[in-house]
């Protein structure tokens, strides 16, 4: 009677061990049925709500943080139309992330600024490039249009929904109507005129290198100790600096008075 009670109690114990691997590995990777109704749903509303377009599901993944699975959709002759479909398990669309990102122009928007970054590495990246630096890349500044002229924003930032779908665009004339050039300098001298110095230095190469901007955010510090550390209280900052006032006559004191706005 013991024997078959505790079979009974082993059994029972199997069954809740089972039961708890599948819901935590359900909640980690999802599961076929799921993942089979959530094609569905996505295949159902692409016919129905871009009847007549090239659209397709290039893969449909589930993601542990919400439990969710998201059907990927491309066109293949549209190379800023990409966006997903988020599905919960039941196979019900929870939304549609195509205004968001295509509509929009966000995917444009994305598309223009790793171009341009690509260009800027070019420089930045480059085996010769002669500074000591580890932070250092190309940004275009974009901005909606409901957020143009608000506190934060540049005034040279490009209107995101005015980008056209698709477009092809002079990426060295973007990048020197609104590119932002984000760098950090170390140097065993850290004053503003040395860091006026190395704006002229960067400034000319950037010219040769062919790649313009708008403006720049620098800091000059200390190099970092071999141990990770760096010396306190020396730091040049500079934000938003623009290219045009990167020029010898008097260049030192305007980096020390944007050094000084930056502080505050």
């Amino acid at each position: 009677m013991k024997n078959k009670t505790g079979r009974v109690i082993a059994f029972i114990v199997a069954v809740i061990l089972i039961a708890c691997v599948g819901w935590f590995a359900n909640s980690i990777v999802g599961n076929p049925v799921s993942k089979a109704m959530a094609k569905s749903t996505a295949k159902k509303h692409l016919k129905t709500t871009y009847s007549g377009t090239d659209y397709y599901i290039e893969e449909v993944s589930y993601s542990f943080k919400d439990c969710n699975y998201y059907a990927d959709i491309k066109s293949p002759s549209s190379m800023d139309t990409e966006f997903s479909l988020a599905i919960n398990m039941k196979g019900k669309l929870l939304w549609d992330g195509y205004e968001g990102c295509v509509l929009s122009k966000q995917n444009t928007a994305n598309r223009l600024y790793m171009e341009y970054r690509k260009l800027v590495d070019t420089v930045l990246e480059s085996p010769m490039f002669p500074f000591d630096s580890d932070i250092r890349y190309g940004d275009l500044q974009f901005v909606e249009m409901a957020y143009a002229g608000a506190e934060g924003v540049p005034a040279y930032a490009i209107i995101t929904e005015e980008l056209e779908l698709d477009g092809f665009y002079d990426i060295a004339e973007l990048g020197r109507q609104a590119g932002l050039i984000v760098i950090y300098f170390y140097d065993e001298e850290v004053t503003e005129e040395r860091a006026a110095e190395i704006l002229l230095e960067f400034k000319e190469l950037m010219d040769d290198g062919g790649v313009p901007f708008y403006a720049i955010d620098m800091v000059l510090e200390y190099p970092r100790t071999e141990d990770g550390s760096k010396k306190p209280d020396a730091r040049v900052e500079i934000d938003g600096f623009l290219y045009e006032d990167i020029y010898e006559e008097g260049l030192a004191e305007r980096v020390r008075a944007a050094a000084a706005e930056a502080k505050k």
